[in-house]
């Protein structure tokens, strides 16, 4: 149970980092309805899926080589300018422009809508550094077996499920809430939360 409660402690934790994976729920929501926003989460969870299995399992193949000092600081490093970096980008990028008409698409419409939100999620560099530092160092470095690993892998899926699911069905009712520069606040507050969990994980893997 306590490994299950961090992983929810981690999926909240992401769940407020308002990145472009948010801001893509809220378009399709707000722009093609519901259906197509939990077409594009979908794709999104199952990328997250495919990341937590081959993490796992492929850092778990690696063996005394995850163990190495130098492997590891070389991982975090890698980790910690993907964070610090998305969290610039994400600082400075404007906030998107939800107006428009919405466009209900059809069954392959959400069929590429489900495409489009695994390919963001996959080629996502937040994505790639959280997976991998997050498997390396809170579950390979602590030596933990397979039910407690998963305990916290489901924790954060279902957390993320979860918020993501609560996003979509209050975006339409948050699209007049949802002005620029509210979104601009949100947006800049979830870059200084990349900011500050890089700077905390360059500090553990050095100090």
């Amino acid at each position: 149970m306590s490994y299950l409660l961090e992983g929810i402690r981690a999926g909240l934790i992401l769940a407020l980092l308002v990145g472009p994976l948010v801001v893509l729920l809220l378009q399709f929501s707000i722009r093609q309805g519901t259906a197509a926003a939990f077409a594009a989460a979908l794709g999104i969870w199952l990328s997250d899926m495919v990341f937590v299995l081959a993490t796992h399992y492929g850092m778990g193949e690696l063996g005394e080589v995850s163990d190495d000092p130098m492997f590891q600081q070389l991982v975090g490093s890698v980790g910690v300018v993907i964070l610090i970096t998305t969290s610039i980008i994400m600082w400075f990028r404007p906030p998107p422009d939800l107006d428009g008409e919405r466009q209900v698409p059809n069954k392959r419409g959400l069929f590429g809508v489900f495409l489009q939100g695994f390919a963001i999620n996959t080629f996502n560099p937040f994505t790639v550094g959280f997976w991998s530092v997050f498997t390396l160092t809170q579950v390979h470095e602590r030596s933990l077996d397979d039910v407690s690993a998963w305990a916290i892998y489901g924790g954060i899926i279902g957390t993320i499920v979860l918020t993501d699911v609560v996003k979509i069905l209050a975006a339409r009712k948050l699209r007049n809430f949802l002005k620029p520069d509210v979104l601009l606040k949100a947006q800049r507050f979830g870059a200084l939360l990349l900011g500050v969990f890089g700077v905390v994980l360059g500090i553990r893997i050095f100090w």
